[in-house]
């Protein structure tokens, strides 16, 4: 049997019966659909984020800022992740504690678009590079910076600060 290898597109939920597929974008271009089983590794968003979170020693009273809908998500995707660990340390899943307050953390991702400029005779090409921060924070914040230092202060105003 050969492995298949492409790039998550979309997880499809179907209600009626209920499972779920991926929509996987093959290195051909096609879409294929693809059983939750079939899937080896699936992407895991919120478990990443969870993971960061962890990185900078935040504890399972910080997922309290994510809605239901989001928290059931994160619950699966540890589940699925951790198999054997759920079912001995069932209290070691991601859960939500009372009185917790909602913690602000913001990731910075760094994108560049790259435009060719023509000289007038087609001497040469030049290559300009224009690069963008994406700031995100699972609040609902979605912004742009045209810098790095203009995105680390705006991470430093929106975030949470850590009580050391």
């Amino acid at each position: 049997m050969y492995a298949l290898v492409g790039h998550v597109v979309e997880v499809i939920r179907r209600s009626q019966p209920a499972f779920f597929d991926y929509l996987v974008r093959m290195p051909s271009g096609d879409l294929v659909e693809l059983a939750g089983a079939d899937v080896v590794e699936p992407p895991r968003l919120l478990l990443e984020e969870y993971r960061k979170w962890q990185d900078d020693y935040l504890g399972w009273e910080y997922i309290a800022l994510l809605d239901d809908a989001r928290l059931a998500q994160l619950r699966m995707e540890w589940r699925e992740a951790y198999k054997t660990l759920a079912k001995l340390r069932p209290d070691l899943i991601p859960h939500r504690r009372e009185g917790v307050q909602p913690v602000h953390r913001v990731t910075i991702t760094k994108t560049t678009e790259r435009h060719k400029n023509y000289s007038s005779n087609g001497a040469f090409i030049r290559e300009i590079d224009r690069y963008f921060w994406w700031l995100k924070c699972p609040c609902g914040l979605h912004e742009v910076a045209e810098s790095s230092q203009e995105a680390r202060r705006r991470k430093g105003e929106h975030d949470t600060p850590l009580d050391d």
